[in-house]
């Protein structure tokens, strides 16, 4: 149904209002597209006992597991999309890597999304040696943050 002029100039000022208002929330509620990528950023922030890697997403994710448990050169962290258009689907099977931030106190390698391998889509972290770290979803669940500790956090 087209409303047209002549209706709109009868409704009240009111009712046009909660008409778009409604129409606003039906469109902002449906998944947006990603524009072609995968992950909208990583960022690195400092910290007393090392270092925490932000990660985010252009979709909402959730966090399944991780492998190693708390330990190692290289951290592989199992995701599943949320909410994703039927358009961007496709995307999720592709590989991306992502620019990494300088940081002096995380000796990282590599960090991308494999969306191709078997069993994923993988967050895959690479570091230049063996690291430990935990993991935890971000609140906005289009997030992930890896804490990195450094030599000394570990062996007290």
């Amino acid at each position: 149904m087209l409303i047209s002029r002549d209706m709109l100039r009868r409704c009240s000022p009111y009712a046009v209002m909660l008409l778009l208002a409604s129409l606003s929330f039906v469109w902002q509620t449906q998944a947006n597209p990603v524009s072609g990528r995968i992950i909208a950023g990583l960022s690195v922030a400092e910290m007393v006992d090392g270092a925490e890697l932000q990660v985010e997403f252009t979709f909402p994710i959730r966090y399944l597991h991780h492998f190693p448990e708390d330990y190692g050169d290289t951290l592989q962290i199992r995701l599943k999309a949320l909410a994703i258009s039927e358009v961007d689907a496709e995307l999720l099977r592709q590989r991306e890597s992502v620019r990494l931030p300088e940081s002096g106190s995380v000796p990282l390698l590599d960090v991308s999304y494999e969306g191709d391998l078997p069993g994923g889509p993988y967050l895959t972290i690479r570091f230049q040696k063996p690291v430990a770290f935990a993991v935890r979803q971000g609140a906005d669940f289009r997030s992930l943050t890896i804490s990195v500790f450094n030599d000394d956090a570990v062996s007290e």
